[in-house]
C-alpha cells in the first residue's frame, strides 16, 4: 500500500475511533488491522501525517501514541465527505479504468472482473460498486476512449482506443483534464480545475481567509455556467436553470471584484452545487466541487 493512501486510511481510522472526541490520544498499533503493517512501516506513515501537520505524538517517551490535530480533524472529515460524493466516485471510476487499462501493456485490454478486485476500485475505506463502474464504462465509450466487449448486454472488458492510450500514458491519469485539452469548446469539457495533485488544503471550510483562491478561475467557471443556464443548455427544470444563471452572474461579479469576499463566494458556490445536483451535468458539478 502506498504511503499516501495508507496515511489517509490511518487518519480516517483514528478519526472514526471516536468521532465525538477525535482528538483523543491513540496507540495506533492497537487500531484494528494496523499492527499488521509493521512497526517500521507504521512509523513512516505517521511521520508522513506529522509532516503534513495532521497528527502529533504524545511525546518522545510514548512511541506509537498519537493525536489528531485540529487540521487533521478537518482533513479527515473532508476525506469522508468526498468519499461519499457521487461525482467524486464517478471520477475515480473513470480515471481508474483508464489507468488500469493503460497498465495492461501492450494490448491495453482490461477484464472488468479483474478491475473489480483491484486497488483501483478502492475509494478510501470503501469500494466502487458494479453500477458505478458500468456508468464509467459508458462514459468512456461515448467519449471514444475505449471499445467495450459485452455479454448479454453487460460490459465484460474494455480496450483503450489510440486516444484512450494517449490519455492513460500520463503520470497521473486525469480523463476530464485530457478531454478538456482535446475538446476546448463547451462547458462540459472546458473546466480548468485540478482534480489531483498538490498538498491538501486544510481548513477552508472553517477558516475565514481574506483572499479568494484563484478568483479569475472562479469567474471563468461562473461565466461559462451562466451561458449554459441562460440558453437552457442544462438538463434541469427551467426555474432551476434561472436560479443557476442568477447565482452564476452574482458569482462572476463577486469574483471579479478587487477583493472578493470569501464567505460570499463560498455561499454562491454552495447554492450552485445544490442546484447542479438536480441537473444532468456531471462535469460541471465536478468542477464546482473542486472549487469548494
Amino acid at each position: 500500500m502506498e504511503t499516501e493512501r495508507a496515511s489517509a486510511l490511518l487518519l480516517v481510522a483514528m478519526y472514526k475511533r471516536n468521532p465525538s472526541d477525535p482528538m483523543e490520544h491513540l496507540a495506533v498499533e492497537g487500531l484494528p488491522g494496523w499492527g499488521e503493517l509493521g512497526v517500521h512501516r507504521l512509523r513512516m506513515v505517521t511521520a508522513h501525517l506529522r509532516q503534513a501537520g495532521l497528527v502529533r505524538p504524545l511525546g518522545a517517551s510514548h512511541q506509537g501514541v498519537w493525536q489528531i490535530t485540529p487540521a487533521g480533524v478537518v482533513h479527515a472529515e473532508r476525506l469522508l465527505r468526498d468519499r461519499d460524493r457521487p461525482i467524486v466516485r464517478y471520477d475515480m471510476a473513470v480515471n481508474g479504468l483508464v489507468t488500469a487499462a493503460a497498465d495492461a501493456f501492450p494490448e491495453h485490454r482490461l477484464e472488468l472482473r479483474e478491475f473489480l478486485h483491484s486497488e483501483h476500485v478502492q475509494v478510501l475505506d470503501t469500494v466502487l460498486t458494479r453500477e458505478e463502474v458500468a456508468r464509467a464504462v459508458v462514459f468512456l465509450e461515448e467519449e471514444g476512449l475505449v471499445t467495450v466487449e459485452r455479454l448479454d448486454g453487460e460490459p465484460t472488458a474494455i480496450t483503450l482506443t489510440p486516444q484512450g492510450r494517449l490519455c492513460g500514458w500520463t503520470d497521473r491519469t486525469d480523463v476530464r483534464g485530457y478531454l478538456a485539452g482535446r475538446q476546448p469548446s463547451g462547458i462540459q469539457q472546458n473546466w480548468n480545475v485540478s482534480v489531483h495533485g498538490g498538498a491538501p488544503q486544510i481548513g477552508q471550510g472553517n477558516v475565514q481567509h481574506h483572499d479568494v483562491q484563484d478568483p479569475l478561475r472562479i469567474a471563468e467557471f461562473a461565466r461559462e455556467l451562466r451561458g449554459m443556464a441562460s440558453t437552457g443548455a442544462l438538463s434541469a427544470p427551467a426555474d432551476v436553470q434561472r436560479e443557476i444563471a442568477e447565482d452564476a452572474r452574482e458569482l462572476e461579479r463577486e469574483a471579479r471584484r478587487g477583493r472578493p469576499l470569501t464567505g460570499r463566494v463560498r455561499d454562491l458556490l454552495e447554492r450552485l452545487r445544490r442546484n447542479l445536483e438536480s441537473s444532468d451535468t456531471p462535469m460541471a458539478l465536478l468542477a464546482l466541487e473542486r472549487l469548494l
